[in-house]
């Protein structure tokens, strides 16, 4: 139910963006032209945790205009390019405010449209001339840990946000770091992309300063320290939504618009019931046609399966995943990995830091499956011995994305088990959702100027969305296709509720190794090792995986090392493919944080 819901909400995104965002009627600056700010003075003490304490000194000059104070004005949440669907966030706490030259410092803070409102004085009184203000607060979310293109863990800041509507005549930045400063740049202009007047470091101390900084014209400070300077910087995100509604419901619009998209969904059913999955008739599931013949095909049913004690015959772990769910995600990849181990084809190494792996080219390839071939040239494009820490670096962006691609071809046009490429079938149906949804805006808008039916086309909208939410159903399986799925499913039954003298044991083969990686697309990895935790107990078994595994002499300690492993490669490949489009601070462009702000 929660997935549904967030697809429905991010469905309502794009709507959204086809409509566009209503006007906002912008207020007035009425900020006096004799105000400026003489001093802009902020130090940054950044500790190994990423939490960043600010100290910022502002000497406001009122002139001979009254004022009541400054406001400063702190961004929690950043857009991400292009990623429309999370928010960067920027943890602000213990906001102080002083007056070391007597106005009055209280203070009150508030939150508005992703924004921390800081306001110093009171209503009641005002102040001419020049006025020290010191606010402080702790901020995180400042830090790019191992940025991709440097290398470098990257304190990278707006120290002055482009929001503010008074005129700096000299901003000075210090930037205080744990450990010694490795290089520094700083940038200002309407884009960041224009050096600042200086930028120097000596130790653990960074400063940057520029002269008269116009109003609305931002400065960025970066200073770059040693990978894993920060030990638990690592940015937070959430999701992202824009939900509104078009139109008011009355009855004539409620009553046809009911019907219209009763008749959408109706007409989505039966679509989906026509164009789904495909079986074999007449044939109990799991089993296919002998003797060459073809089968006459019907539309799939879900019927209960028998168990099933081996996998279905030369389907690997990862191309099982993708059938599974439609699609070739990173636990597809990861099982595939550790299947080629287990084969023979690599070794996996922990490393002293939890959560490090190293991996070791094993046999020669031969005999293996084009996607297989491909994944162990990439894993290995630079060399053996190669450690899950050198996954995260573009050079190995291709290693998922790559790997998804080939295993999507490998179960649709050599395995025949879709009718089509999942991902391009997903593809299109959300497209084609996108496509009813834009449709039923247009419909809305022209019903509701015509006829004052507007809220109609919410028929059509509220179709694409059930599109949306349902695209994975799009994939339909063939029957043959089916048939493998059924006896995946007899399989997933079996590792996933055998008990200790259950287990059939082949001569010659390691089935605790053999069947893992299936156990990991599966989702049943505890249960597995635990079954054999049980045998070992017992005597009757002997747990050895040092042939493709070293390091670990027990299933318990295996179970946690898996744990370990499939988050670690998870982790790895997607800072892979995101390495390969990442910016450094150091190109400029603008920094986290910023803001604004003024006097009142």
């Amino acid at each position: 139910m929660r997935r549904t819901a967030h697809l429905f909400a991010a469905a309502l995104v794009v709507l959204l963006s086809v409509l566009g965002t209503a006007p906002t009627a912008s207020a007035k600056d009425t900020t006096p032209s004799s105000w400026h700010i003489t001093r802009y003075d902020v130090v940054a003490d950044v500790a190994s945790t990423g939490m960043t304490a600010v100290t910022l000194t502002l000497d406001f000059d009122f002139a001979s205009d009254p004022g009541h104070g400054p406001y400063v004005t702190l961004p929690l949440r950043q857009e991400i390019a292009g990623d429309p669907d999370h928010w960067r966030m920027l943890d602000v706490s213990g906001v102080t405010a002083s007056s070391p030259t007597g106005a009055d410092a209280s203070l009150l803070t508030s939150e508005s449209d992703g924004n921390l409102l800081i306001r110093v004085g009171d209503a009641n009184r005002t102040w001419t001339g020049v006025q020290r203000y010191v606010v402080t607060y702790s901020m995180r979310g400042l830090i790019a840990p191992e940025q991709s293109t440097s290398g470098l863990d990257e304190f990278d800041w707006n120290a002055v946000g482009p929001g503010w509507q008074v005129p700096i005549s000299e901003a000075s930045v210090t930037v205080n770091g744990p450990v010694g400063v490795v290089r520094t740049a700083c940038f200002t202009g309407s884009a960041y992309g224009t050096p600042c007047a200086s930028a120097a470091s000596s130790a653990q101390t960074a400063t940057f300063s520029h002269p008269h900084l116009g109003k609305g014209v931002p400065l960025q400070v970066v200073a770059g320290f040693p990978s894993g300077t920060f030990t638990d910087a690592a940015p937070r995100f959430t999701k992202r939504y824009w939900v509104g509604n078009m139109f008011p419901l009355t009855p004539a619009s409620g009553v046809t618009t009911g019907a219209a998209t009763v008749l959408g969904l109706g007409a989505l059913w039966w679509y989906l019931r026509r164009h789904g999955d495909r079986a074999y008739a007449g044939l109990t599931p799991g089993l296919s046609p002998v003797g060459g013949a073809d089968g006459t095909e019907v539309r799939a049913t879900r019927t209960p399966v028998a168990v099933a004690f081996t996998p279905p015959k030369n389907a690997r772990p990862g191309e099982i995943g993708t059938l599974l769910d439609t699609s070739a995600d990173k636990v597809d990849v990861t099982a595939t990995i550790m299947d080629l181990a287990v084969r023979g084809y690599l070794r996996i190494r922990p490393l002293e830091k939890k959560g490090d792996y190293a991996f070791e080219r094993g046999q020669h390839p031969a005999g293996l499956e084009g996607y297989e071939t491909r994944l162990l040239d990439t894993l290995f494009s630079q060399g053996s011995p190669v450690t899950s820490d050198d996954l995260r670096t573009k050079q190995y962006a291709d290693l998922l994305s790559g790997t998804q691609t080939e295993l999507r071809a490998r179960v649709s046009k050599e395995l025949k088990w879709f009718r089509a490429n999942p991902l391009l079938s997903q593809g299109l149906a959300i497209a084609a959702g996108v496509g009813l949804i834009a449709l039923g805006v247009g419909i809305g808008l022209g019903l509701a100027f015509l006829a004052g039916l507007g809220l109609v086309g919410l028929a059509l909208i509220v179709t694409g969305l059930a599109v949306i939410v349902v695209h994975r159903r799009f994939s339909a399986r063939t029957a043959e296709g089916s048939a493998v799925l059924a006896q995946a499913r007899g399989f997933k039954q079996y590792l996933g509720t055998a008990e200790a003298d259950q287990i059939r044991f082949e001569e010659g083969i390691d089935v605790f190794s053999r069947y893992l990686p299936y156990a990991i697309v599966f989702g049943v990895t505890a249960h597995w090792v635990k079954v054999f935790q049980d045998l070992a107990a017992e005597g009757r078994y002997t747990f050895n995986t040092g042939y493709w595994y070293y390091g670990v002499g027990n299933p318990a300690g295996f179970a946690d090392s898996m744990n370990q492993f499939s988050s670690a490669m998870s982790s790895s490949m997607t800072a892979a493919t995101a390495a390969s489009s990442g910016r450094s601070g150091f190109s400029g462009g603008g920094g986290f944080g910023g803001g604004g702000g003024g006097g009142w």
